[in-house]
């Protein structure tokens, strides 16, 4: 009898209307915006995950971290988006230092996608590159920058200079550049993308001139202010007079993606849309990632937030910190994120007009742009 209701409705179905419920199924029902579709590009955003030196595996860290890579594969199956600083990474003696530190850290790091299958793209912070201090030992950060390409895995089809650093993908109407906002100058590494960087990234665009949404993601913020936490709280050389910011205005950049302030903020201006995201894991209780969804002529965008409570002592693998500027033994979920799970609080929907431009025909919670106010 069962199987002759399930052959009858199946029968009864269109084949419009079975491949809508195939789709839903896929989906999850994970956007609670427009209705997910089985073509769908969909994806997710995570920069500053972890800022601290963090094994695979990390007692007391585990479940948490289960729990929170297990949404990531589900809402962004296609790929995660990451603009850096995954590690705290203060390792200054020498290059060997360097080699091995970044094979145990970073290494434990990708496997966490790996084992799942999933597709990261990261653009390299600051810690990247050995924190504020690294950035201002030119050497240092030169081995860096050359463990970062060996070891990451990056599409390689960026100018040479950055290469497995700088990079681009497109993905059916979308395109996805990731930049390198640190220069090598020599002594020391600048806050800015220089000339060769510029010059493949316009080729890109030219290149890409068919793509109705494009994302760029980089570490450091271009538009200030932004809010900031227990960051250094660094921002791009020349801000909006930028070379950077002006190709990216030319070429009609839609979203720009970035981190290292560990807060959120969002921004629009000359018609980019810059979010500032991501969250100082072992030390904020507040956290926060961005997830994503890509059909014909419309990209939808939300930003969600989720807490966690710490307890023990303090994780020691952190050269060059205090005592207790580090990050915490234990993380958990806080009861009220286990029953509910992690809550929408901004929502931008950008569409493709009839006369080809794109506008926003949603933008709530964070993308209500206000004057910024002191936290």
């Amino acid at each position: 009898m069962m199987k002759y209701q399930r052959r009858a409705i199946l029968k009864g179905l269109s084949a419009t209307k079975f491949c809508a419920i195939v789709a839903l199924c896929l989906c999850g029902g994970f956007l609670s915006s427009p209705e997910c579709r089985a073509e769908d590009i969909r994806f997710t955003s995570v920069p500053d995950i972890f800022n601290w030196n963090i094994s695979n595996p990390q007692p007391g860290w585990e479940e948490t971290l289960n729990w929170f890579f297990d949404r990531l594969q589900k809402e962004g199956p296609d790929f995660t988006l990451n603009a850096g600083d995954i590690m705290d990474a203060r390792w200054w003696d020498d290059a060997a230092q360097v080699k091995r530190k970044t094979e145990q850290y970073w290494g434990g790091f990708t496997k966490r996608f790996n084992d799942r299958g999933m597709t990261l793209y990261l653009a390299p912070g600051d810690h990247e590159y050995g924190d504020d201090g690294g950035l201002k030992i030119g050497h240092i950060a030169r081995a860096f920058g050359e463990q970062f390409t060996r070891l990451m895995g990056m599409p390689r089809n960026g100018p040479a200079n950055h290469m497995g650093r700088a990079f681009s993908v497109r993905k059916g109407n979308l395109l996805v550049v990731t930049l390198d906002t640190f220069e090598d100058q020599g002594a020391r590494f600048g806050y800015t993308v220089g000339g060769e960087q510029l010059a493949w990234l316009e080729k890109t665009f030219k290149a890409n001139a068919d793509a109705e949404f494009i994302i760029v993601q980089g570490h450091l913020p271009i538009v200030g202010p932004v809010r900031s936490k227990n960051s250094s709280a660094s921002m791009l050389d020349g801000g909006a007079d930028s070379n950077l910011w002006k190709l990216m205005v030319k070429h009609g950049v839609h979203v720009y993606l970035c981190g290292e302030h560990h807060r959120i903020t969002v921004k629009k201006q000359d018609g980019i849309w810059q979010i500032v995201h991501g969250a100082l894991w072992g030390t904020q209780t507040d956290l926060n990632y961005l997830r994503g969804s890509v059909r014909s002529k419309e990209m939808t965008l939300e930003l969600l937030e989720f807490d966690v409570e710490y307890s023990g002592g303090y994780i020691g693998d952190h050269p060059h910190r205090g005592e207790k500027n580090k990050p915490r033994e234990n993380v958990a979920l806080t009861a009220k994120t286990k029953s509910a799970g992690p809550r929408v609080t901004g929502t931008l929907v950008l569409s493709v007009g009839s006369d080809g431009l794109v506008e926003a025909t949603k933008a709530a919670g964070w993308f209500e742009v206000k004057p910024l106010k002191a936290e």
